[in-house]
């Protein structure tokens, strides 16, 4: 069994890794580091650009608004 990701999985993290970098206010990437709680306004805010970019549901298919991950794709979603 092979768990090391394929270079397409490679490339989707760089891309993930990449917008989070240019797109997660800086505020918020503080209390996340910081592991504090993020307020009800955090979250709506956070998932105003996650819908703009089309990835605020990634466990939907994408005719509900879904980004139609894979599994793999979901986890390294997740991880970063």
């Amino acid at each position: 069994m092979d768990l090391n990701y394929s270079p397409d999985e490679l490339a989707f993290r760089d891309e993930v890794r990449g917008w989070l970098r240019s797109n997660l206010p800086d505020d918020l990437r503080a209390k996340m580091e910081g592991y504090q709680e993020l307020s009800k306004d955090d979250l709506l805010r956070w998932h105003k650009i996650l819908a703009r970019k089309g990835w605020v549901a990634p466990d939907w298919p994408k005719e509900w608004g879904g980004t139609d991950w894979n599994v793999v794709q979901r986890y390294i979603f997740e991880e970063e």
